[in-house]
């Protein structure tokens, strides 16, 4: 271990499945499929940073969400920083309401599919979001 100072970047992601139990994922402009959400930011509650990246990224709103993560893990990316280096992910099940509308403004969510895990584990999967299928 390095005795760089360490600073975790928070992101919250989103569970949300279908009536047979599929998940959806998002496919971004890269082809890679990922979980709905994104980073918590400072101030901001776990609910409120859901709510506003499920809006973002699919048009949807939230309504309920588990009280405590369904899975948790982290990974270390070198992304140019001297101190941030590590990521933290945290796995909520939530549920939403509406339909999911495509921002082609940016490089995210460009289409909105629902899969069972063994389907997604053949999927290009985003390295954020590899480990919620292992």
């Amino acid at each position: 271990m390095d005795n760089v100072p360490c600073t975790y970047r928070i992101s919250l992601k989103a569970a949300i499945q279908d009536e047979d139990g599929r998940i959806l994922l998002l496919r971004e402009k890269s082809g890679d499929w990922e979980l709905p959400g994104g980073g918590l930011e400072h101030g901001e509650s776990i609910k409120d940073a859901l709510a506003r990246e499920i809006a973002e990224e699919t048009g949807m709103v939230l309504e309920s969400m588990d009280e405590r993560p369904e899975v948790f893990w982290t990974i270390h990316k070198d992304v140019g920083s001297p101190t941030l280096k590590w990521f933290a992910f945290l796995v909520y099940e939530v549920r939403v309401s509406g339909i999911f509308r495509a921002d082609t403004t940016n490089d995210e969510a460009q289409e909105a599919r629902y899969f069972s895990k063994e389907e997604a584990k053949k999927l290009q999967l985003h390295d954020n979001t590899k480990p919620y299928f292992a």
